[in-house]
């Protein structure tokens, strides 16, 4: 009997695996409806079965196969395969699905997934579907024998269509970076343009509002870490800098805390792009800024992209000098 829904693992701990379905859970707890059943197998020695709930949509599905390669603070090298049917309108509905992780794969915030029809795809979590070239082969275990399973269950009355934790804000619009970073863009469009002519009127307080706006860029970097991880928006972020930059030298031509706010946002993203990086390579996840830190590994990332821009500064203005 062919088994749909399922995750297969080998290798790795039971304790481990455990903990790594338990904690995504928790973690998507928000975005799952009450009463989700997840059954965890231990077919043989290191080798597991998830059966995965046949209400979970494709989304979810694949980051479960993605967190349980990458877990958070837990350590271990597995296989990890699901499988599952195309359920949402795109280009894998109605097609058999065998969802894996690229052994090739240097992102970390994707799968890869071949259908019965033999093609590839990459999948990112910014919805994006590319077809790729891989060497994997479309299969799907079948005559599986399952039983004693321990039994997880999402709780009931948490589930929210616009779910809160960091990693659904605003639901559908937290996952589309382009409509999200379009809103922002303008948002802070705005915002210039008011401050313009209000400066026009009372220079003094302009000067302390241009100050704020620069950190308010800031803020928008660190915590918008999604959109960081795209290479387009990144420079748009970059050139968005580079203007604010030069009005705000042009404009005051001072030093001191005015130079610093010119400087600020692109040092940030000057240090940013390459901490990512080699965050990535280290943990093999993305890095998350938030408050509280997820991890201790988080919590030096948040330290270096806050505390270097600043040291870089200092050191700018000693050169000045």
């Amino acid at each position: 009997m062919v088994i749909d829904n399922f995750i297969t693992i080998s290798g790795g701990g039971y304790n481990d695996i455990k903990k790594s379905l338990k904690d995504w859970i928790d973690l998507y707890s928000e975005s799952l409806q009450g009463g989700l059943k997840f059954e965890l197998y231990k077919n043989d020695q290191s080798n597991y079965i998830i059966k995965v709930d046949n209400r979970l949509d494709n989304e979810r599905f694949f980051y479960l196969v993605n967190y349980l390669n990458y877990p958070v603070d837990i350590e271990y090298k597995v296989n990890v395969e699901g499988f599952t049917t195309g359920k949402d309108e795109n280009v894998l509905k109605g097609k058999k699905l065998m969802v894996y992780i690229s052994p090739n794969d240097t992102d970390f915030d994707n799968v890869f997934v071949i259908t019965n029809e033999k093609k590839n795809y990459k999948v990112d979590f910014g919805g994006k579907i590319t077809e790729v070239n891989e060497t994997n082969n479309f299969r799907q275990p079948v005559d599986i024998l399952l039983y004693n399973p321990e039994i997880f269950k999402t709780s009931p009355g948490k589930y929210s269509e616009n779910p809160k934790n960091p990693e659904h804000l605003l639901g559908w619009f937290w996952w589309n970076i382009d409509k999200r970073f379009k809103v922002i863009f303008f948002v802070f469009l705005g915002l210039f343009t008011i401050l313009q002519i209000y400066g026009y009127y009372n220079k003094k307080d302009f000067e302390y509002f241009i100050f704020v706006f620069g950190w308010g860029l800031c803020s928008w970097y660190l915590f918008d870490y999604k959109m960081l991880k795209s290479d387009k928006h990144y420079l748009y972020c970059l050139l968005i800098s580079i203007v604010f930059g030069v009005y705000v030298v042009l404009r005051f031509q001072s030093t001191g805390l005015f130079l610093f706010t010119a400087l600020y946002p692109l040092l940030l993203l000057a240090i940013q792009k390459p901490t990512r990086l080699i965050f990535k390579s280290l943990v093999k996840r993305e890095p998350v800024f938030d408050t509280p830190p997820p991890t201790t590994k988080d919590f030096v990332y948040m330290l270096i992209l806050v505390g270097v821009p600043l040291l870089s500064y200092f050191l700018i203005m000693l050169m000045l000098k």
